[in-house]
């Protein structure tokens, strides 16, 4: 029985600057997901759960599972990746593989240093030259949302070429970086994919093939592209909608580089730092009892302080609160102030697992960065306003902000 595969497929609509998903898995039979997820440890009470059969849920993963599988790269300490660089008989490549190889390092290297502030120590090890694939391009039927058999087509392939000058063992991932005059223009497809949980292929010394992320043409988000792709090998799931790409901008928008990662606010949620081990549980309050308290929190965007108000709605559902500013990766941002939003375990990735509420819901903010998805840029509370979440029984007020940057906040739980 092959062990469920996560592809994250990101495809440019003509005309519009927008990502489109596909949610895709391999197994050895047809079962339906089941979706009764552990509960959390008493001591982590709104850490909640993976749910089971969610494809990258946005659940904590079960400890024993974490131990005992393979699925997903580490997300802390020193993290090796090999990144290869490919071309083809009828795509060669215009340009050297150090130039190509330079359009993402180092920035996705101090772009995840700054993100988990120094927690993730990331190693590319590049192979500088360009493999030239068996088969041309247009064998391997390579377009949006690709499937399971080309994939594994194209990387039994590159071990044929490969595989006796490479030695793929040690590493976390494979970082593929594909000639970018391969397959059509950007503007036209995005065919960039990431693939863990099952291996495509198998070295003659045993080394799998089981995480890798394919980078195709110029992207409109530069080396960020890479990142979003490597935060799947890491277990994040793609916040944008996959099945009607409009809606992301009613989901998370610009605030994760896992939505749009040309964003102008190019950081992660404080709830995939956590997730991902970057944030610690004191820098978490977590409320799970009906209260009211003011609580102080410093920007995601800086190491130190507090960083998150999460309040947990069942086995499935949280509310969070984080502070979002212009600094670090989110130099661009377009607001500061208290972004809130919900959090579910229980949905697909590509389906909405996370939902900005919009504290300016009738008006856009910034609408240079994107020819749409601008109306949650001015998503964030200011000093005064005040949100919540009726169905979790949440509200919350905004009601300072000191010149070091740190915002309090009252926040009442019925």
């Amino acid at each position: 029985m092959v062990s469920p595969a996560r592809i994250a497929v990101r495809g440019l609509a003509a005309g519009a600057l927008a990502l489109l998903a596909v949610g895709s898995s391999v197994s050895g039979g047809a079962r339906g997901p089941d979706l009764s997820p552990s509960p959390p440890p008493a001591g982590r009470p709104c850490a909640l759960r993976a749910v089971p059969g969610v494809a990258m849920s946005e659940g904590f993963p079960d400890q024993v599972a974490h131990d005992a599988g393979q699925e997903f790269a580490p997300s802390t300490g020193r993290v090796r990746a090999l990144t290869l660089l490919i071309d083809f008989p009828d795509a060669k490549a215009p340009y050297s593989a150090r130039d190509r190889y330079d359009e993402f390092f180092p920035a996705v290297k101090k772009w995840y240093t700054r993100a988990s502030y120094g927690k993730l120590d990331y190693r590319s090890t590049p192979v500088l030259r360009w493999i030239r694939m068996p088969r041309p391009f247009s064998a391997y039927r390579i377009g949006r949302g690709y499937g399971w058999d080309a994939h594994t087509e194209m990387m039994r392939d590159l071990l044929k070429v490969a595989d006796r000058s490479i030695d793929f063992h040690g590493y976390d991932l494979v970082n593929i970086l594909v000639t970018p005059n391969a397959g059509p223009p950007s503007d036209q497809a995005v065919l960039s994919v990431t693939w863990t949980g099952a291996s495509a292929a198998t070295t003659d010394d045993g080394a799998h093939l089981d995480k890798v992320s394919l980078i195709y043409g110029h992207d409109q988000s530069g080396s960020r592209v890479l990142s979003h792709e490597n935060g799947h090998d890491f277990g994040l799931p793609d916040l944008y909608a996959a099945d009607d790409f409009a809606k992301t901008d009613l989901l998370a928008g610009q605030w994760d580089t896992m939505s749009l990662d040309w964003g102008l606010q190019g950081d992660m949620l404080a709830w995939h730092k956590w997730r991902l081990g970057w944030l610690t549980d004191r820098q978490i309050d977590c409320v799970t009892r009906r209260k009211r308290a003011t609580y102080t929190l410093t920007p995601i965007e800086v190491p130190g302080g507090r960083k998150a108000v999460i309040i947990p709605d069942g086995s499935t559902r949280a509310y969070v609160l984080e502070v979002r500013e212009a600094v670090g990766n989110d130099v661009d941002a377009c607001r500061a102030g208290v972004l809130a939003y919900r959090v579910r375990t229980d949905v697909d990735s590509g389906q909405g697992p996370v939902t900005v509420t919009d504290a300016h819901p009738l008006t856009s903010a910034c609408d240079f960065s994107s020819g749409a998805f601008n109306s949650l840029n001015d998503a964030p509370f200011e000093v005064g306003e005040s949100g919540g979440d009726r169905a979790a029984g949440v509200s919350f007020t905004v009601l300072s902000h000191s010149a070091a940057g740190a915002w309090r906040i009252r926040v009442t739980r019925r």
